[in-house]
Parts: C-alpha cells; structure tokens; sequence
C-alpha cells in the first residue's frame, strides 16, 4: 500500500530547520473499533502493524486519557488490491481522517498486540457531524486494514519531535499504593464509585459515614473500604493482607476499565 504524509504545518517551513520532526508512528493499522458516544465523543481504536522494527510501544510513556498528548493524525484506506508496503512517494488510496484528535490509550499485549486509541477532534480542525469510520469494517479479523501516521502537537499546533517529549512512567508499572491515589484523583473516577457504592460495598455499615465526603476524600476512603485496608499505603506490604489487597484493587480497576472504555477491542 503506498501513502505519503506530508508533516502537518500551518505557517511556512523554517529554512534553518534541515528537516522536520518525524511522525510518533508511521505505517500499517488494522482498525479494532470505532465509536461515538455523547460520554466519549468520538474515538478510534487500531492495533499498530508495522512494529517489527520498534523496539517498544511507540505511545509509550505519553500522556493519555482525559488530558492526553495532543495529536494530529492522517488516516488512508488504500486501494483495492494494492500490497505494496508504505511508501515514500505515491498518494493512492482513499483519504480517511486528517486532522487533530488526542492520545486516549495505548496497550501492548500477547492477545491485542500494540494498540493505541484516540479521541477525535469535532470542528474546524477534526470532523463534523458523521464518524470518519463510519461504514468501514472494524475487529481483530475483519478489520479494515490502513494505513496511519501520527504526530505529536503542542497546544499551539506546532509539531512536536516525539523523541523530546516528557515521558511519564507507564500506569501499570507503578506500584498499587501509586496506581490507587492516581484513580482517586481522577474526577471520573470518583464519580464512579460514588455511583456504584452499594454494589462495590454491598454491606450497609461499610457504607456508613460515607455521605458526608466529597471528591477526593469520598474515592480515597471507598477504595480504601472496598480493599480492606486503614491507609493505601497497606497495598504495597509484602504480607498475605496486602496481596489480598492488591487482588481487591485489581478487581476494582477492571470494573472501572469496563466503564470507561467498554468490552476488550474486538471481542
């Protein structure tokens, strides 16, 4: 399949600039899912197929979620029939997406491989009204097969070199004391438990006292109920407690995966 991006830009190219920044990832994307929902808005699910050569997930370490890196990202389908690889001329194949989205998620795993998911932008720099993957077959094995390229943006549109970006340490590598005071910090999140308390806690006096907390007090203290614990810092003992503990958060942060992204990509 031959496709050629050109980088992004607004204003005329620095001519002391001897090139511009590279793409965070150019080439092949089987399209997993698609969505649009008036809690998520629309949002675009592929798992990365030219990683041969990568040595780690493209995405990661980016920022992600409700406050992710800011994207811009061109989408080609290309034509019937055509096998080649990504080229560096040629602009065969039908135009997708172009346009500007933001980092939502990204995972790499035995059953999925490298996928990564972003948000779309509505308006004059993303789409309007119909979802660009709209009528365009999705999953793990019909999915359409296209041909992607994404690059890092600052909030003033300027391209950035993915290569220079800050890199925070991927959630899952965090320990669970870390991973529990980073989801009762999220507003979402909090909201959740307080919605779902009587089915988390399911016991009347492990509720108790519980009304008159908000926000951050209200998510820290249902976690620490839920997971049987006095402080947080309890889920990272080396104890039978503590694995116990650690066992009850997990089950807690599937429940909440579930919520806010929806069953596993294809399944």
């Amino acid at each position: 399949m031959n496709a050629h991006f050109p980088v992004p830009s607004r204003s005329r190219p620095d001519p002391d600039l001897p090139t511009s920044p590279p793409p965070v990832y150019a080439g092949e994307a089987l399209l997993l899912n698609w969505a649009h929902s008036a809690q998520q808005g629309m949002t675009v699910t592929f798992c990365l197929s030219s990683v041969h050569d990568l040595a780690s997930h493209p995405f990661k370490g980016m920022r992600h979620g409700p406050s992710g890196q800011r994207l811009r990202f061109a989408v080609v389908q290309p034509d019937a029939g055509d096998e080649g690889g990504v080229g560096e001329t040629g602009g065969g194949g039908r135009p997708v997406y172009d346009g500007e989205g933001m980092l939502l998620r990204w995972a790499d795993d035995c059953d999925v491989g490298m996928m990564v998911r972003f948000l779309i932008d509505k308006g004059p720099d993303g789409t309007r009204g119909l979802h660009p993957f709209d009528g365009l077959h999705s999953g793990r094995k019909d999915g359409e097969r296209l041909v992607v390229a994404v690059w890092a943006v600052s909030e003033d549109e300027r391209v950035l070199d993915p290569r220079h970006l800050s890199r925070r340490r991927p959630f899952h590598t965090l320990d669970a004391t870390q991973q529990a005071q980073i989801l009762c910090r999220d507003a979402r999140f909090s909201e959740w438990t307080r919605t779902n308390i009587a089915r988390l806690l399911d016991d009347p006096g492990l509720r108790f006292g519980l009304d008159g907390l908000t926000g951050y007090e209200f998510a820290s203290e249902a976690v620490r109920r839920y997971c049987g614990v006095r402080s947080r810092a309890e889920l990272k003992c080396d104890t039978s407690a503590g694995e116990r503990a650690r066992g009850r958060l997990r089950q807690l942060m599937r429940a909440y995966d579930e919520f806010v992204w929806g069953p596993a990509a294809g399944r």
